[in-house]
């Protein structure tokens, strides 16, 4: 994580962007953005927005090998899945 987030740090300072422009111009907060800079707590969402706005899309493809490609359609089709199955319901009990 550290390395990431020197990474995503030079590439900002690269292009004399601040974080408060880069926080706005990825719709993450301030404070997610420090998070992923210092090499801390952040998602893979706060990644790949930053990512986007640094015009670093290649960061994020560089992650997944052309094996691992999955469409959009492949992948709701797959949590729709997920879905079905976390729906389990309670049976009735039978009045005594």
């Amino acid at each position: 994580m550290s390395e990431i987030g020197a990474a995503v740090k030079r590439e900002r300072l690269g292009q004399n962007i601040t974080q408060a422009v880069l926080s706005e111009r990825s719709g993450v907060s301030l404070n997610a953005l420090k998070h992923l800079e210092s090499g801390g707590r952040a998602t893979l969402g706060t990644f790949v927005l930053v990512c986007r706005s640094l015009g670093r899309d290649a960061w994020i493809k560089s992650f997944c090998g052309p094996d691992d490609e999955i469409s959009p359609v492949e992948y709701v089709e797959l949590l729709e899945r997920g879905k079905q199955k976390e729906r389990k319901r309670a049976r009735r009990q039978a009045a005594k």
